[in-house]
């Protein structure tokens, strides 16, 4: 079946946008929201301001959908990992290699945008989705190892899975922030992201004492 001319034209839209969106997201995690124009994103995406504007109506939608895109596409990894695997331990060392390919400035600098650029409604939207795409699924995969005996009773060490899931995302935060990840190329940067997931699997499941 032929696609008619107005299928072809929202088939075109749809793709202009998405590439609007991955190219607003370079731009934005480099150099932070402030610093971006509507003019740079035009340009990086070889269509006029005018052409943009038909997209979205200014640069704060844009990068409410930036965020969007990379929370659903978080969440999606979220849900396959807890699909696929089902140790503790190979699941959290496959969401820090994630994170480590994934997220070597995202995190960093989206979380500093939204706090200084975003108002507080778009603060809470953007929490939501955070807590959807990142929190609760690590909480799901601890209170599950907890209930299989995967790991220690969390009540004896006077913590619990919340408290437990900002532990491992602070860990992967710290790891983040430090990383040269970005300056290396594909094998090098999968080389140094699985050794650091297996090093964060080591401090959270064995810890470092002798």
């Amino acid at each position: 079946m032929a696609i008619t001319p107005n299928k072809q034209s929202e088939i075109s839209a749809l793709e202009t946008k998405q590439n609007i969106i991955n190219l607003s997201q370079k731009l934005f995690m480099t150099y932070g929201y402030r610093s971006v124009s509507t003019r740079q994103i035009a340009q990086s995406c070889g269509i006029t301001q005018p052409a943009l504007y038909h997209h979205f109506r200014n640069k704060q939608e844009i990068y409410i959908e930036v965020v969007r895109a990379i929370m659903n596409r978080t969440k999606f990894k979220m849900e396959n990992i807890k699909k696929h695997y089902t140790s503790f331990r190979e699941r959290v060392h496959q969401i820090a290699f994630y994170m480590l390919m994934n997220h070597q400035e995202d995190l960093s600098q989206m979380f500093h945008d939204i706090k200084h650029e975003m108002n507080d409604e778009t603060q809470l939207l953007i929490r939501k989705w955070w807590l959807e795409s990142y929190f609760n699924p690590i909480v799901e995969i601890i209170v599950e190892a907890e209930n299989e005996k995967q790991t220690k009773d969390l009540s004896k060490l006077e913590s619990n899975p919340t408290e437990m899931s900002y532990f491992i995302l602070d860990i992967l935060k710290s790891l983040l922030q430090f990383s040269n990840l970005k300056n290396l190329d594909d094998e090098e940067r999968m080389k140094e992201s699985e050794r650091k997931a297996k090093l964060i699997v080591s401090i959270i499941l064995d810890g470092i004492g002798s």
